[in-house]
């Protein structure tokens, strides 16, 4: 039997063997995939499986707007097609088009109740837009129509991490890892229900995996020593870099003091913007911008890495300094940061923030106490040495879960976080206090998108100071 290849020598005009030919390389190679899904569509204009290939190939190499019209084109030939709805909403959740693209989702769903891939997408989708309840419906629903696939665990999984159900959300990752052990992704995932429950020893383990995933955060260098693979430290010369955000920055930055009392050399690499502000960490030998070139050394690590290898690592709280700005205001001065980074070129990063940050106008109650100076500590990418030397001329810093909460409590500062109902992992779950930050505490959602509750519980703390 001849291959579509090399049926195509033969019959070069046949739309199905041009089409079965972008079929082979889909997988593997969506670029030379779309040629032959073009050539088809040249061809056979009239059919719409082409045309719906033809979409999918483009969406990998982030050709979303042709994407999009070969995917409009296929339902326009064919509208009862379910596989050619979902393969718009895909094109449509890539072109942030969210609304739209759970529309299509649905109409795939309406048109083959039982087709398990667009359960999933849109469940996924509706995960993303922090709806527990029909994201985890929709996943549970994926589940039972494809048991034997890893996303489908996965997203449920995500759903009742959503949800709060820690331990259901840990077993529900365990059976997607049944089926995909090797998945880097899976397992990133499921660490966040283990440290939330304190299972650490798991899941550090578990958060390793982050360093494997498609859009890891870890910055490439251009040196190659090896990883330091722990043990005693004493007379190493040991580079840490910082990773993801500025506030994983800020918290666990903690570390290379840690390593440096236990007889390191420590040179730290962050953040330009962290750099001045971390150089008043305690024993670290130097601090230095990404963007430099690191002194010589004998291994490198990422600092959140560190925990996998050391377990508990207790540090003193302050361990980032700054002297005290000069703040001339009357009454209690109340540091404010209300939003975090929208990151809009992270997709995942900006819908998490779009739940975690209020605005302004939610603190209007707040401004309104009697005695209240409020002190905007809303950040851009500027120093971090200028925003301590802020903080300590405060008496008090209102954040949401961003740089900011952290930066106060490295700084020993009082801080009161706003968290949202299914609160970052690192904040663990039904208390109100951080083992990570003394001075720390937390006002809680009780339920997602109630804002109302923390925010009435916050002001009658700050009357009582």
């Amino acid at each position: 039997m001849l291959t579509p290849r090399q049926a195509l020598v033969v019959l070069p005009a046949e739309a199905p063997l041009l089409n079965a030919a972008g079929t082979a390389l889909a997988a593997s190679d969506p670029a030379a995939a779309s040629a032959w899904f073009h050539r088809a569509v040249r061809v056979a204009p009239g059919e719409p499986e082409p045309w719906a290939n033809l979409s999918a190939s483009l969406l990998p190499l982030g050709r979303i707007d042709p994407s999009r019209r070969a995917a409009r084109l296929s339902l326009i030939l064919a509208p009862g097609r379910a596989e050619a709805w979902n393969n718009l909403g895909n094109v449509l959740f890539e072109a942030r088009a969210y609304d739209q693209a759970l529309a299509s989702f649905g109409r795939a769903r309406r048109i083959l109740p039982v087709f398990a891939d667009a359960c999933l997408n849109e469940g996924g989708l509706r995960l993303d837009l922090g709806d527990a309840g029909e994201g985890t419906r929709l996943s549970r629903l994926a589940v039972a129509l494809a048991p034997d696939q890893p996303g489908a665990w996965n997203n449920l999984g995500n759903g009742l991490l959503l949800g709060c159900h820690l331990a259901e959300s840990d077993a529900a990752f365990g059976h997607a890892l049944a089926l995909a052990p090797d998945d880097a992704q899976i397992h990133f995932n499921r660490a966040s229900p283990r440290l939330k429950m304190g299972r650490f020893e798991e899941g550090w383990r578990d958060y390793e995996w982050r360093r494997r995933t498609p859009a890891a955060q870890l910055r490439r260098r251009s040196f190659d020593p090896p990883d330091w693979p722990g043990g005693d430290p004493r007379g190493v010369t040991l580079l840490l870099s910082t990773e993801q955000g500025f506030g994983d920055a800020l918290q666990f930055c903690r570390y290379a003091v840690w390593v440096a009392e236990r007889g390191a050399r420590v040179i730290l690499r962050t953040n330009a913007p962290l750099v001045r502000l971390m150089g008043t960490l305690p024993g670290v030998a130097a601090v230095i911008a990404f963007e430099d070139e690191p002194p010589p050394f004998d291994f490198h690590l990422p600092v959140m890495s560190l925990p996998n290898l050391y377990g508990e690592m207790p540090v003193a709280v302050p361990y980032l300094f700054a002297e005290p700005a000069a703040v001339d205001l009357p009454g209690k001065k109340i540091g404010l940061a209300w939003s975090g980074n929208p990151r809009p070129g992270q997709r995942s990063a900006h819908l998490l923030d779009a739940r975690r940050s209020l605005t302004r106008a939610h603190f209007d109650e707040l401004a309104a106490l009697p005695g209240v100076s409020l002190v905007s500590l809303q950040k851009d990418e500027g120093d971090f040495a200028d925003t301590a030397a802020l903080i300590m001329a405060l008496d008090l810093v209102v954040s949401v879960d961003s740089s900011v909460a952290h930066l106060a409590g490295a700084l020993g500062k009082p801080v009161c976080i706003l968290s949202r109902f299914d609160g970052c992992w690192r904040w663990r779950q039904g208390r109100d206090d951080t083992p990570w930050y003394p001075s720390a505490r937390l006002f809680r959602q009780p339920r997602p998108g109630d804002w109302a509750t923390p925010l009435a519980e916050l002001r009658k703390h700050i009357v009582t100071l």
